[in-house]
């Protein structure tokens, strides 16, 4: 028995689930953004290992990755995409066909995203769950 002759439930609901695995994800983008930021060509290995490492980590555990993450990340060579720094951004077509095409400057692999004005699925708020 509780405080008040009443029993303690346990934990509140409404936390995460898995909160840990999401910090530890956030902690390797973060680390890798970081570090492909310097100069120093010896640290872009670690930084490609950190999300790697990111990519394990969500797989194993079956979490889905922020598209705005998935975007900032080359699928090849695992590098943290950083325009001018490690990947090349070109705007092509024009009109309504407008596309946003990022060359990785490691690997050479492109991306090819529609340039529209419309916002991601999962930014629209009408498109959220409540819980």
């Amino acid at each position: 028995m509780g405080r008040n002759g009443k029993e303690k439930k346990g934990k509140k609901g409404g936390g995460v689930p898995n909160r840990e695995l999401y910090e530890r994800m956030s902690f390797l983008y973060q680390s890798a953004q970081m570090l492909s930021d310097t100069t120093k060509d010896g640290l872009l290995p670690l930084a490609r290992f950190y999300t790697k490492e990111m990519r394990q980590v969500a797989r194993k555990s079956v979490l889905r990755l922020s598209p705005h993450v998935k975007r900032g990340l080359c699928k090849v060579c695992n590098t943290p995409k950083q325009p001018g720094i490690s990947c090349r951004v070109r705007v092509k077509g024009s009109g309504r066909a407008k596309r946003v095409i990022t060359t990785c400057t490691y690997c050479g692999d492109q991306t090819r995203l529609m340039a529209n004005a419309q916002t991601l699925f999962v930014d629209q708020s009408e498109h959220t769950t409540q819980h």
